[in-house]
């Protein structure tokens, strides 16, 4: 099948027709060099997953716990921080609204922490 593309120089039309055919053909998944002709095209799916930096998540969630313990309005004893690829996530309990928003605001300041996962109970009253 034939497309035509006017005004497009002809290298711009190679370059195009490279990659136009190159999202028709399909490539054979592993191990299926033997398995019948269905006539359907694979999906070929590719994933990337980013690995975390130990030390980088550890030092961050360091800097995140000094950074609680020492807001004087913030008490950080039933608080607990993991980190992973940079995101804070932020577990137990605190006392009222404002205390999260807090805790989740003094997170947010450290370098290197991208995202804030709130993970907090509010406890409220004496029981």
């Amino acid at each position: 099948m034939v497309f035509p593309i006017p005004n497009l120089s002809s290298p711009f039309k190679a370059l195009l027709a490279g990659m136009v055919g190159g999202l028709i053909c399909s490539a054979t998944p592993a191990g299926a060099q033997n398995a019948p002709n269905t006539g359907r095209l694979e999906p070929i799916v590719v994933t990337a997953t980013r690995r975390s930096d130990p030390v980088a998540d550890e030092k961050m969630k360091t800097q995140v716990e000094e950074a609680l313990h020492s807001d004087p309005f913030f008490y950080d004893g039933h608080v607990t921080v993991t980190i992973e690829n940079g995101v804070a996530t932020l577990r137990g309990m605190v006392f009222d609204d404002w205390d999260m928003r807090q805790a989740m605001r003094i997170s947010r300041r450290i370098a290197g922490v991208k995202r804030v996962i709130n993970d907090l109970d509010i406890e409220t009253g004496g029981d």
